[in-house]
């Protein structure tokens, strides 16, 4: 109990000075500082939008071996198959990139990362993904497995350069 109790106090201390670092940076005029924390504060926001798995709930949900869930998922990582992010020091990855009952990554995945310019991050394509589309009438993570190719095309739309003229 005593740990516990102990675990949770040492949280607070953490989190407050993790507080008191943000807003004593943010005080600074660095204009590339402040650049820094506002991406740093846009990613925790995206990253806290989205339901998250980590390595060994995304091997249950594919049905794969959890005895070494750190290697399973790397290799879908190297393949391009799915995106990852850190959240809290450890590897997550969207709930919306799973097909449950097909225990498997949607398919349309794989080609939107690789479709992806090398100037949108994963912050971005997450983000993309996740903010509802009038012509979807949904968020677009919702659809990937009903209209994987509208998708995709709604993707390739947007990645096109504007053109002036």
């Amino acid at each position: 109990m005593f740990s516990d109790l102990f675990s949770g106090e040492i949280d607070k201390v953490v989190d407050a000075y993790c507080v008191m670092l943000q807003e004593s940076l943010a005080k600074s005029d660095d204009t590339e500082l402040q650049a820094a924390l506002n991406r740093a504060r846009l990613q925790e926001r995206i990253l806290a939008g989205a339901l998250m798995v980590d390595q060994a709930q995304a091997c249950e949900l594919l049905g794969l071996s959890a005895a070494n869930p750190s290697a399973t998922m790397k290799r879908k990582e190297d393949k391009r198959e799915i995106l990852r992010f850190t959240a809290d020091g450890r590897a997550a990855y969207p709930l919306f990139q799973f097909d449950v009952e097909g225990r498997r990554i949607h398919p349309a995945m794989a080609r939107l990362i690789a479709l992806k310019p090398r100037t949108w991050s994963d912050f971005r394509l997450l983000h993309w993904l996740t903010r509802p589309r009038l012509d979807f009438g949904a968020v677009l993570a919702e659809r990937l497995g009903v209209e994987a190719d509208a998708v995709i095309a709604a993707f390739e739309r947007e990645i096109v350069p504007a053109e002036h003229g």
